[in-house]
């Protein structure tokens, strides 16, 4: 894949990126709504699919006192009472 864009961009004389941003303008400007609606479709899912990749680093106790919290809704979702066990 970066072997495909690096020779779009180099073919485009311009990074791909930049040249999906002025197609996406392009489309603005000629009233092109369906490919202004497409346009927003995929970088949207593209926005969404970069920010689910973002990895967090959690310390022990954080991680129980979010298991703790979910075990918490769980239990009052289904209205059973949680005590911890010790």
């Amino acid at each position: 894949m970066e072997g495909l864009l690096a020779s779009l961009d180099q073919e485009l004389g311009r990074p791909y990126a930049e040249q999906v941003a002025m197609n996406y303008v392009s489309a603005i400007s000629r009233a092109d709504w369906a490919g202004v609606r497409d346009y927003d479709r995929v970088l949207l899912g593209k926005v969404i699919a970069d920010r689910t990749q973002v990895e967090t680093i959690e310390s022990s106790e954080q991680l129980e006192q979010r298991q703790q919290a979910f075990a918490e809704a769980l239990a009052a979702l289904a209205g059973i009472s949680n005590e911890k066990n010790s």
